[in-house]
């Protein structure tokens, strides 16, 4: 079974939403180390401080514009305090039987239930990729019916060509 390749475009696209999630869960992490200001948190020893944000933060310079941060310097927030972590386990629902169904028609019941990654593949040695669900049938699907299946799995629907 091959699957084709997505655009360049695509790529990027994915590649900048990697991004964006490591830099999110970079946040997130910083967010717990309890003072939740960052680099502006005060030093482990007391005594004058000599390099770093909040040397810059003491000098004239730093200090001429009040209305703006000094560079490097955190800003504290007052968000609210959550006695539960978040909930990251993905809901699970069952599977449908997609078997001999429209691809077209089974993505959406596939998205309708929560899941955001389907993929088609093609059984036809002619027609190596699925371009128009909609004229392809369901001959296999990768979680078998029935089966309790995290919304985050990804789905992969092998396809015939209708005739």
């Amino acid at each position: 079974m091959t699957f084709a390749r997505p655009p360049r475009g695509r790529r990027t696209i994915i590649a900048g939403a990697a991004a964006v999630a490591a830099l999110v869960a970079g946040l997130v992490i910083a967010g717990r180390d309890g003072g939740g200001t960052g680099p502006a948190a005060a030093p482990a020893t007391p005594g004058p401080v000599t390099s770093g944000p909040a040397a810059a933060a003491s000098t004239p310079a730093a200090n001429a514009d009040a209305s703006s941060p000094a560079p490097g310097v955190g800003v504290a927030t007052t968000a609210p305090v959550r006695s539960v972590p978040p909930t990251t386990a993905a809901a699970t629902v069952a599977m449908p039987d997609l078997v001999g169904k429209n691809a077209a028609a089974a993505r959406i019941e596939l998205e309708r239930l929560g899941f955001g990654d389907v993929r088609f593949g093609s059984q036809d040695a002619g027609e190596p990729s699925v371009v128009l669900p909609q004229n392809w049938t369901v001959t296999r699907q990768s979680a078998a019916a029935g089966a309790r299946v995290p919304t985050t799995t990804a789905i992969v629907l092998t396809c015939t060509r209708r005739v």
